[in-house]
């Protein structure tokens, strides 16, 4: 698997993704970029109490999208990020598998930075 930065759809340094206001405490928003390619490059952006932390949505397993809709990107208990296609588990802290084909793996972490209430893509 590339790196997230490599893609070539992924988004520079310095794209805005949103207001902070606009993804709830515990919530995550995913974001699509490379319009109507069939390989447009997914993130998702997880709000963990103010601590934003950014994910290329793509499970280490397969390289495949973790959901099919946004709100598919966590276990039925909110616990943990899950991979729709093989049922993988990630913390949502550190992006690790915890269980599953690709337990020990990680997903991508992207970085961001707040600028003037903006969440942006930071430096790779």
């Amino acid at each position: 698997m590339i790196a997230w930065h490599e893609n070539k759809f992924a988004p520079k340094p310095g794209t805005i993704l949103c207001k902070p206001t606009e993804i709830e405490n515990g919530a995550a928003r995913e974001f699509r970029f490379g319009g109507d390619s069939p390989f447009v490059f997914r993130m998702f952006v997880y709000n963990d109490a103010g601590n934003f932390k950014g994910f290329h949505n793509s499970c280490p397993h397969f390289d495949v999208p973790m959901n099919h809709t946004p709100e598919e990107l966590f276990t039925p208990d909110g616990e943990y990020f899950q991979c729709v296609t093989h049922y993988a588990k990630f913390d949502k802290s550190s992006g690790i598998c915890v269980y599953g084909p690709c337990e020990g793996k990680s997903l991508q972490r992207i970085p961001l930075t707040m600028e003037a209430n903006n969440l942006k893509i930071g430096t790779a």
